[in-house]
């Protein structure tokens, strides 16, 4: 049985990928072995993967919504949006969790013109001028066009300091010439999976730091909030105060729960 992926092109359901993903996301393997089961009855030939990934989501958070807030988190990074801003903002938290010191739109002289750089970070006599490059839908890639923007601004900036290096950063990922490119003349650069296995899901998932909107029942109105105050990581929910809870519009009980399951979600960060 066909599916339809998220660029519009038709592959074959596999079980087998969700189950990773359900593995990944440290659901336990009796509920994983329930929704697997379940599953087939919901897919039909053209049905799409965000409709999979829905239904997925929709039985996790009965049995197990901080397993159901793990599963979320490719799809999470979608809702951070719709501006490019609180992207810039947790890719500055994400960064200062490993040690790196950052600003956010700092404007910087390279030896042409000015720039204003997304996420400027140093650490020791390493600094990274990024631009974070934020798309609200799975199929939005990075292409050629934004990298070669990043290095021409890289090589101005680097002509004043050379301890400066141009970054490229993402929530989804590149082009196949962008990346080409990128690696040709040795550009840092960050997708959800790129480089394999060490790109920005990593460095989430290591230290527990989601995004807020993992919780998918979170209101839009209320992520709004949330952002325009700077707490674009579950963690930071915890550091609230419970009276908090109207001045994002939400109930006290929901509050609450949140509050509940990011302890829950991010008990190992520190």
């Amino acid at each position: 049985m066909n599916i339809r992926k998220s660029d519009g092109t038709l592959q074959a359901f596999n079980g087998q990928k969700i189950e990773r993903a359900l593995e990944r996301a440290q659901v336990d393997h009796a509920i994983t072995k329930r929704i697997l089961e379940e599953l087939p009855r919901f897919v039909r030939p053209g049905t799409s993967t965000q409709e999979i990934h829905q239904r997925v989501l929709h039985m996790l958070e009965q049995e197990d919504p901080v397993g159901a807030a793990r599963y979320h988190l490719k799809h999470a990074m979608f809702d951070l949006g719709p501006s490019g801003y609180p992207f810039e903002e947790y890719v500055s938290q994400l960064l200062q969790a490993y040690g790196w010191k950052t600003q956010v739109s700092k404007e910087v002289w390279g030896q042409c013109v000015d720039h204003e750089i997304d996420v400027y970070a140093e650490r020791e006599d390493e600094i990274r001028a990024i631009e974070a490059k934020y798309r609200n839908r799975p199929g939005g890639r990075v292409d050629i066009k934004v990298a070669l923007y990043v290095h021409a601004r890289h090589l101005d900036l680097a002509a004043k300091d050379a301890n400066v290096q141009g970054a490229l950063f993402t929530n989804t990922s590149f082009t196949r010439s962008a990346r080409q490119y990128g690696e040709c003349v040795g550009m840092k650069m960050k997708g959800w999976n790129y480089p394999q296995d060490n790109g920005i899901a990593k460095y989430i998932e290591q230290k527990q730091l989601y995004p807020v909107t993992v919780f998918s029942s979170l209101p839009g109105r209320s992520v709004k909030r949330f952002t325009k105050d700077g707490i674009v990581m579950a963690h930071q929910l915890c550091e609230l105060p419970a009276t908090s809870a109207s001045d994002y519009q939400l109930s006290e009980h929901t509050f609450t729960q949140l509050q509940e399951h990011a302890r829950n979600l991010c008990q190992k960060h520190s």
